[in-house]
């Protein structure tokens, strides 16, 4: 796997191992998004963050970014390849269930609201009034 840095056409500053690339695409694994904070003590100085670039995908699977939304592909630094690779780790060793959603139960609750609104609606007791 090779650690890139790339740069979206949306602004975005993303790292990640390549693990597959094609005509249209590029699959990136655990790519994380960069973030540049310029120091209020010095301007010349900036404070790097990472963080995972979609926080609702699995991060165990590549992510597939489309080329036309791609600006740039360039080789990561080997401090940056070293910081990358701690915050990975730091994503691996935290709880990833802070998050919980219950999409069947929720599901459930928006089908029979629309089966109630369906048979309100077809009810023979509804006029239409042009």
């Amino acid at each position: 796997m090779l650690c890139k840095v790339l740069k979206l056409t949306n602004g975005d500053t993303l790292i990640g191992n390549v693990v597959e690339e094609s005509r249209g695409y590029i699959e990136v694994y655990r790519p994380m998004r960069v973030v540049l904070v310029p120091r209020i003590s010095d301007e010349h100085m900036f404070s790097l963050s990472m963080m995972k670039w979609d926080p609702l995908t699995n991060f165990d699977l590549p992510s597939r970014i489309f080329k036309q939304s791609i600006v740039s592909v360039s080789e990561a630094t080997s401090e940056i390849i070293r910081i990358y690779g701690k915050a990975y780790q730091e994503f691996d060793s935290s709880e990833e269930d802070d998050i919980e959603i219950q999409p069947d139960d929720r599901m459930s609750e928006i089908k029979e609201e629309i089966d109630k609104m369906r048979s309100t609606m077809t009810s023979s007791n509804n006029h239409i009034l042009h």
